[in-house]
């Protein structure tokens, strides 16, 4: 009898144990803006108001898994390891924050619509490259722009970053933490200085009426 009792107390406790063991593990959230890493305003840098658009990407990228390119050229979407958002969305919030701290003042998105087009500066990134390679490098490439209120003015820029990693995730994330900052900084410099940044390409032109 003493016997039958300790088996049946056994057995849902090597049931719950095979369930714990199966469970899927707990999934690793990155950032590519972490707090401490970012450029802040110089002083006496003249703050300026603009409007950061929805930034876009390739659309097999834009998840919220790493999405690895494999030397055969495949791409592999790494269930365990996710940005805290979508690709595009998340971007564009680390975009926001590096701005933010290298102007000294954020996106005025979410002021009176009537003030972000008439007087603020639009600004719209598309990444058009943003690879993942384990253990070789991370690219980002982007076209941007910047339209300056009233004036007219556009700056229509390309930049390319690339970063060497190691092995491992959190070196693919640093890489692109990097390529994110970097190309802040160019949008940043521009902004100010209503001129091209040394390090891109740009056409600049002005929209009639």
């Amino acid at each position: 009898m003493k016997s039958t009792c300790k088996m049946k107390t056994f057995l849902p406790i090597v049931f719950f144990a095979l369930l714990a063991g199966c469970s899927s593990p707990a999934p690793h959230y990155y950032t590519l803006s972490p707090e401490g890493t970012r450029t802040a305003a110089a002083p006496g840098q003249r703050a300026v108001a603009y409007a950061l658009s929805p930034v876009t990407v390739p659309p097999e990228v834009d998840n919220t898994a790493l999405v690895t390119r494999e030397p055969n050229g495949r791409l592999l979407p790494l269930s365990d390891d996710r940005w805290t958002a979508t690709l595009s969305s998340h971007l564009q919030s680390a975009l926001g924050l590096e701005l933010t701290a290298s102007l000294g003042m954020p996106p005025v998105q979410n002021i009176n619509q009537t003030v972000t087009q008439t007087d603020a500066t639009q600004v719209q990134v598309d990444v058009q490259r943003f690879e993942l390679v384990p253990g070789q490098y991370v690219a980002l490439d982007a076209l941007w722009r910047l339209r300056t209120g009233q004036s007219g003015l556009v700056l229509t820029c390309f930049s390319r970053f690339k970063q060497n990693v190691e092995i491992g995730v959190t070196a693919l994330v640093l890489g692109q933490q990097k390529n994110t900052q970097l190309l802040s900084v160019q949008i940043a410099q521009a902004l100010v200085s209503r001129s091209a940044p040394a390090e891109a390409q740009c056409t600049q032109s002005k929209i009639k009426g």
